[in-house]
């Protein structure tokens, strides 16, 4: 059976990077970044050269470099993050995998449609607004 969300390790690495990057305003230093996270440095290195071939992250090189959302990382929605990792989101409506529901009475049709509406609105989100959050 499918799970109603599909977010690569990756692409959860990434949201949260995005995240401590806006948060920050300033360089950041990968080694920072995979502490402040506790995930692999390999793993987040990987991530941000991905992040960074889709523009949304801009490297600095040199003793004090480091990254920094670019100016369309700054723009970015969570989709746009997610998609540069994993490829366009796809939202299920249906758990066992149909385009459309063959089951008139699902019990889990409405929960869906909810929860696709509800995630769909996440995924409209900017980086810079989780970053404001109290």
């Amino acid at each position: 059976m499918q799970t109603i969300l599909k977010i690569s390790e990756a692409a959860a690495i990434a949201l949260h990077a995005a995240d401590y990057m806006a948060g920050r305003g300033e360089l950041c230093q990968a080694q920072d970044i995979a502490r402040a996270l506790d995930v692999s440095y390999n793993h987040l290195s990987k991530v941000l050269q991905s992040l960074t071939r889709a523009g949304l992250v801009k490297p600095v090189r040199g003793p004090r470099g480091g990254f920094t959302l670019s100016p369309s990382g700054l723009k970015a929605s969570v989709r746009d993050l997610i998609t540069a990792i994993d490829g366009p989101v796809k939202l299920h409506a249906c758990l066992m995998g149909h385009k459309v529901c063959r089951h008139r009475d699902c019990i889990f049709g409405k929960f869906l449609q909810e929860t696709n509406r509800r995630f769909d609105k996440v995924l409209g989100s900017r980086i810079s607004e989780f970053s404001k959050r109290a």
